[in-house]
């Protein structure tokens, strides 16, 4: 595990999901706690090394890759764990987030640790905006991926910006990524491009002082799969098959895990195409089809 200083007192940790640190008298807080208890204890013994105490995580949101180490670490040092108050509920019961993606009690192949973090105990409930109470933090709403996902800022103008955005590697390889709310998506977009910053980091891709062309790709691929389904849909089309479509079209490897967050993704596009009366449900036979809208005349 390696430790990337980026000021005096904020470094980050680059992995599969990046983490952040903000470090004063030899007191840290964390941001993310990462994949799961192995990267807990990576994170452990990395503070040990340093002279450091964990005093604070602060998670951005409750996918299992930013709260798996919540539990060890919580364990280790009694460190308090802040969260915003939608979120917090699925720290607390991370078997909700498999539940919720499914739609109803998960089968076996969700449950685990891509999607099921262990259990923690959130000490803070804090607000998606303002001073973060008792640190030199600020927190802001970062909306769309998941529930009430905030970024947050230390002192030093670093930002760290959690999965508002991903990597043109990551969006190449999936296509699509996950969202929740494609509007509240869009609209960070937009509040991040007009942020400055001494860094940007986003949890899934390199830090960069200047992320306009980050953005552009993010909201080019949203873009593109609303025109996607919106083609789909020149005929009746079901959710299922609009899934299928673009599994074929991005080669997407399927999964049980992958297949669902897919699934989600899709329901936010057809939800955010839908409020703009572009398409419509229509029920044929014990199926609930979408169809572009009479009105526009498509």
């Amino acid at each position: 595990m390696e430790l990337k200083k980026i000021t005096e007192n904020t470094y980050y940790i680059p992995g599969p999901t990046n983490l952040g640190l903000f470090v004063e008298d030899k007191k840290v807080i964390l941001i993310d706690s990462g994949n799961d208890e192995s990267t807990g204890r990576k994170i452990f013994r990395l503070l040990e090394e340093k002279g450091w105490e964990l005093a604070k995580i602060i998670n951005t949101h409750s996918n299992a890759d930013h709260i798996g180490g919540n539990a060890y670490l919580q364990k280790k040092t009694g460190c308090a764990i802040l969260s915003t108050a939608l979120e917090s509920i699925f720290i607390k019961e991370p078997s909700l987030e498999p539940f919720l993606l499914w739609g109803a009690s998960p089968f076996k192949a969700l449950r685990n640790k891509f999607l099921q973090a262990q259990p923690s105990i959130v000490t803070d409930i804090i607000e998606e905006e303002g001073i973060i109470k008792d640190t030199p933090l600020q927190a802001f709403p970062l909306e769309g991926h998941f529930i009430q996902m905030i970024g947050v800022k230390t002192p030093d103008e670093v930002y760290f910006i959690a999965d508002s955005l991903f990597s043109p590697e990551i969006i190449s390889k999936y296509g699509l990524t996950v969202k929740s709310d494609i509007e509240k998506t869009l609209n960070t977009y937009t509040f991040l491009g007009n942020l400055s910053a001494k860094l940007f980091v986003p949890s899934h891709a390199h830090p960069a002082e200047d992320i306009t062309g980050l953005i552009e790709v993010n909201r080019n691929q949203v873009e593109q799969d609303n025109q996607k389904i919106l083609n789909y849909c020149r005929k009746p089309v079901s959710r299922e098959r609009i899934l299928q479509l673009l599994v074929n079209d991005y080669q997407i490897p399927l999964s049980s895990v992958q297949f669902v967050l897919t699934h989600i993704t899709v329901s936010a596009h057809l939800s955010y195409l839908y409020d703009r009366q572009l398409i419509k449900p229509i029920f044929d036979e014990g199926k609930m089809l979408w169809t572009n809208n009479d009105k526009i005349g498509l």
